[in-house]
């Protein structure tokens, strides 16, 4: 497998570009995308539904400061959400925890807070 920051960059890259072919690449079919905010688990086609969603829900939406950093076992990532919607506009922090097995994701873990975007944007 490449380096595991370079995995991380070329992930999610496929992720901000909305390459959603490529993400399900990434994915192992067994994938679980794990939120704080409900404390549920999506798997596979849902989490997939979700990034290829973006678009539809936002104005803009990339990620910023983004770091990436080498755990036994994959990676954590750090970055800014950065959205807008409707003239309003969101920064809100996230940190996600990436589990990597033979070259693909099997679990995701993601931090952040839900409702400060929610809040921002209007939703």
């Amino acid at each position: 497998m490449t380096d595991i920051v370079t995995f991380a960059d070329d992930f999610f890259g496929a992720v901000a570009n909305g390459d959603i072919d490529a993400v399900r690449r990434y994915y192992r079919d067994d994938v679980k995308v794990w939120h704080n905010f409900d404390n549920l688990e999506q798997d596979k086609a849902t989490n997939v539904a979700t990034l290829a969603s973006i678009p539809d829900r936002y104005d803009t939406f990339e990620y910023a400061e983004i770091r990436h950093t080498p755990i036994e076992g994959g990676f954590l990532r750090q970055h800014v959400i950065k959205a807008s919607r409707n003239g309003k506009r969101a920064y809100v922090p996230a940190i996600l925890r990436v589990y990597v097995e033979d070259g693909q994701v099997y679990r995701i873990e993601e931090y952040f807070d839900y409702g400060q975007l929610k809040s921002a944007l209007g939703f």
